[in-house]
């Protein structure tokens, strides 16, 4: 053999290659462990203890068998109870919870639930965290059903294609709960394939289907007797009817439903304080179940945000999530009316607390009782905000049990101009700084009302006159004219 043909061989000779076994994936998963996030675990459940509200973004996605550790999935077990109750999620209501099912060691003590939110940041969205969850354990879901189809191939009789057959439902389940991002994205339906898009009235105009709706006022201003008397025109009209009531005692309820003619039954419900089961929140397992099987979809009357709030009117997080249960039973086609109290400053005429709440709600109105003596007589609505278009002022006489509606005092589509001149033709004489203020209790801006004085006694709209001291006064050019 030539050194020429042994130099070729050498040079083109293929490499031994060493052939690797195949993973056994049994052995696979008992060296690695099943899929699973003990961090997004621990995540989810510390940020519902420290703000229960959350627990229903997760209610419908997680499951307490999604949680890989049995601690877990008993501890997110009783939380969905008390949510059931209508009791408040935290450290104590959790603890007590599994102390009276003698569970609290089970789950490593009091010491572990309280390890689950210290020093957790305050979030108001936690889906991500629950995604990770819900995807860790379909996959330890598609391990199972594997390692079941394992069995039956390498023990069964039967012919491959029945075999098979019979996982083929529970991995598409499984394909369909674990899908991709990216899938969700594509799978979004459009706007007008989600249902009815037209705007639609319970009562046009203050009430819009599937709305949130703030009534707010001073107390004794006829708030909650308005709303009251809409539930039950609307009851009688066949539309289910749901009050949530923390705030005032039965007797009270029982008076205001006498003089306004009206009784609670099958088709109005009212749920208040002296209920041995107490009064669910609007995010409860109840409370949401309820709206779902309702049909058609009801009002649901929160009687008071500060009632059932639970935290910090001011604190601009705390009151988004709150007013976000609102929000989610709106999603279900109810219409929602939250009953608020107003503030004492001159800045916070509309409202009480956080600017979050106004934010939040679709329509406002605050309440005014124009009655003698604190009596209701004439009731005021000043709508100071709407998604719908509405801008203006409704008035109501309230005369034996009723209330009617003055439809000649509605204002609806009014200019910001065409309110500033209203006011300032009712408040004549008013100087800047009055009239800055009127302004800002209608909603109107302090900004808009300088800019429109201003521009008015430029264009000779407006006649400025000096009064007492060094105020200057303002008047309508017409009205003084004529």
């Amino acid at each position: 053999m030539s050194a020429d043909f042994k130099q070729r061989r050498g040079r083109t000779a293929p490499a031994t290659t060493k052939v690797q076994p195949i993973a056994n994936p049994v052995d696979v998963v008992l060296r690695k462990g099943l899929p699973a996030n003990l961090d997004a675990e621990r995540f989810v459940l510390g940020s519902i203890l420290l703000n229960n509200a959350l627990y229903m973004q997760v209610a419908g996605e997680l499951q307490p068998d999604d949680f890989s550790l049995e601690k877990h999935r008993r501890i997110f077990s009783r939380m969905g109870e008390l949510k059931a109750r209508g009791e408040r999620i935290d450290c104590v209501t959790v603890a007590n919870e599994l102390m009276r099912r003698n569970e609290l060691e089970s789950v490593d003590g009091l010491s572990y639930l309280v390890s689950l939110d210290e020093g957790m940041p305050q979030v108001l969205n936690i889906d991500p965290w629950a995604r990770i969850i819900r995807d860790k354990a379909t996959l330890r879901r598609g391990i199972f059903a594997g390692q079941k189809l394992m069995n039956e191939c390498l023990i069964s009789d039967a012919a491959p294609a029945e075999i098979l057959a019979g996982h083929i439902a529970q991995i598409q389940e499984l394909s369909q709960r674990g899908g991709g991002a990216a899938q969700v994205i594509a799978d979004i339906p459009l706007i007008r394939d989600c249902g009815k898009t037209e705007v639609v009235y319970l009562r046009e105009p203050e009430l819009p289907r599937g709305a949130v709706v703030a009534l707010t006022g001073d107390s004794g201003s006829g708030k909650s007797t308005l709303a009251t008397a809409w539930a039950g025109d609307l009851a009688a009209a066949g539309v289910p009817v749901l009050i949530l009531d923390r705030e005032n005692p039965l007797s009270a309820v029982a008076e205001r439903l006498d003089r306004l003619g009206m009784t609670d039954g099958p088709i109005f419900k009212y749920c208040g304080g002296w209920l041995e089961q107490g009064v669910p929140g609007p995010d409860s397992v109840a409370v949401v179940a309820w709206v779902k099987s309702s049909e058609p979809k009801p009002l649901v009357i929160v009687d008071s945000l500060a009632a059932f709030h639970g935290g910090d009117e001011n604190d601009a997080s705390e009151t988004r999530a709150f007013m976000q249960q609102c929000r989610t039973l709106a999603d279900l086609g109810a219409t929602v009316i939250v009953v608020h109290h107003d503030g004492k400053a001159d800045t916070a005429k509309g409202y009480r607390g956080s600017s979050d709440f106004k934010a939040a709600v679709d329509v406002a109105f605050h309440v005014s009782n124009l009655g003698v003596d604190g009596r209701l007589g004439m009731i005021k609505l000043r709508c100071y905000k709407s998604r719908f278009g509405f801008a203006g002022e409704i008035l109501y006489h309230y005369r034996g049990g009723r209330f009617e509606r003055d439809l000649e005092a509605a204002a609806p589509s009014r200019t910001v101009a065409e309110q500033l001149t209203s006011l300032l033709r009712t408040n004549p004489g008013a100087s800047v700084v009055e009239f800055e203020r009127l302004a800002v209790d209608n909603d109107l801006g302090r900004a808009r009302a300088r800019t429109f004085l201003s521009d008015g006694v430029l264009s000779g709209a407006i006649r400025r006159e000096k009064g007492a001291g060094r105020a200057m006064r303002h008047y309508l050019t017409a009205d003084v004219d004529g």
